[in-house]
């Protein structure tokens, strides 16, 4: 009998072991959309998927200048937010696997509402957050037309485009007009028009764990209503302006 309880409770701290996991976060403030450990859309969202599987993640904070390098430097089972267009340089791209889209944000450039109009050679400083991937600007700052003014900050860098110690910045626009609330300068930036933008999603991506995936892609799916109802809580703007067009594909034939 002692020998069965024995391994009854054996058999229960592997299962129990079995569903905790470690999520490997960026340790930056980046509210609405993530805030680790505190409250946000990606935070509640993750929550509750663990919470409708009887799993528990915990958040581990990690350097963003290294994010490529997490799941091999670090002993993390996943690693959000992720998207594949981030992952340069690593010797394990085909190792990593991806989420269903979790929600579409906007890739663009924020200014003054005075410079609404400028163009991509207008942009001489533009301010980001420390170690963030600058994709749209790669080819302006290679060769030296603009530079990256980085921070830890997202306040510090909105309010440097406020001001205009900065001429624009690639912060996600739900951070950038969240801190304009914060700063109580709802209407001082505004989304350039005659800079190139485009949409992208948040996913969340790991090495070995393809069986939880599955089952985070079948939530996703299955709480559409339940998402929709935390973009309104955390007061997300709607991505769809912003788009771009897909290829038409009988021009693509030709």
């Amino acid at each position: 009998m002692k020998a069965l309880l024995i391994c009854f409770f054996m058999l229960f701290s592997l299962v129990s072991h079995a569903k905790r996991y470690v999520i490997g976060v960026q340790d930056v403030s980046y509210f609405p959309l993530y805030d680790f450990p505190n409250a946000s859309f990606s935070k509640e969202l993750l929550d509750a998927f663990a919470a409708s599987k009887g799993y528990t993640f915990d958040y581990l904070p990690l350097p963003i200048k290294r994010i490529n390098h997490w799941f091999s430097e670090n002993d993390i089972d996943f690693k959000f937010p992720d998207n594949s267009r981030w992952l340069i340089g690593s010797n394990f791209h085909d190792t990593v696997k991806y989420s269903e889209p979790i929600i579409e944000l906007i890739a663009c450039t924020v200014v003054h509402r005075n410079n609404k109009d400028a163009s991509k050679k207008d942009i001489h400083k533009l301010g980001t957050l420390l170690g963030f991937h600058p994709t749209l600007w790669l080819d302006q700052i290679a060769n030296g037309q603009t530079a990256l003014i980085e921070s830890t900050s997202t306040l510090n860098i909105v309010r440097q485009t406020v001001l205009g110690a900065v001429d624009g910045t690639n912060i996600e626009p739900n951070v950038v007009f969240h801190q304009l609330r914060i700063l109580k300068q709802d209407s001082q930036l505004v989304i350039s028009k005659n800079i190139h933008h485009e949409t992208y999603f948040y996913h969340l991506s790991t090495r070995k764990h393809h069986d939880v995936l599955k089952e985070f892609n079948q939530f996703l799916k299955a709480n559409t209503e339940f998402i929709e109802t935390l973009k309104k809580k955390y007061k997300i703007i709607d991505p769809t302006p912003y788009r771009q067009p897909s290829p038409n594909p009988l021009i693509s034939l030709l």
